[in-house]
């Protein structure tokens, strides 16, 4: 069921029960269905719910943001990063032309800076607690533009 515009509250937790995210009471997270706005396991289950419906749901990681990727992890040389005063947990993006994709610093040994291209959540089973807000089919312009318009119309 795509082209959805799909409206939920949710508290996503990781390993331990730690809380990751949280969406704001009164301010749910908004999307439209199969554009790949969200994590597809969890898309998949809130396209089932019914408004004011709530669920706890554990999404396995190939479902959320991937397995652990070992090739998306690599070493550069500090002279060849933006700012050479970095420290363990920095993130920016790297790439050329076009192309560009967020990396963490992971280590540090000397000028050898380790980067990982994988998502922090890649590799975790995430469970999240939601509640359906509200569904309703989106509009052509929704699609087009993709993304969800306000009161009004598109405000952009």
């Amino acid at each position: 069921m795509s082209n959805q515009v799909v409206s939920f509250d949710y508290v996503l937790t990781a390993k331990g029960g730690h809380v990751v995210d949280a969406s704001v009471k009164g301010k749910p997270l908004v999307f439209i269905s199969g554009l790949g706005q969200i994590i597809p396991g969890l898309e998949a289950i809130l396209l089932e719910m019914a408004p004011a419906q709530k669920k706890t749901v554990t999404i396995e990681a190939k479902e959320a943001y991937g397995l652990h990727n070992d090739t998306l992890i690599y070493k550069v040389d500090r002279s060849k990063l933006p700012n050479p005063q970095v420290k363990i947990g920095d993130m920016f993006e790297v790439g050329e032309g076009g192309q560009f994709f967020p990396v963490t610093i992971t280590a540090i040994n000397g000028d050898e800076i380790t980067l990982d291209g994988n998502h922090p959540l890649a590799g975790e089973d995430l469970t999240f607690a939601v509640e359906m807000v509200a569904k309703r089919p989106a509009t052509a312009d929704e699609v087009i533009h993709g993304h969800v318009h306000g009161a009004g119309g598109c405000h952009h």
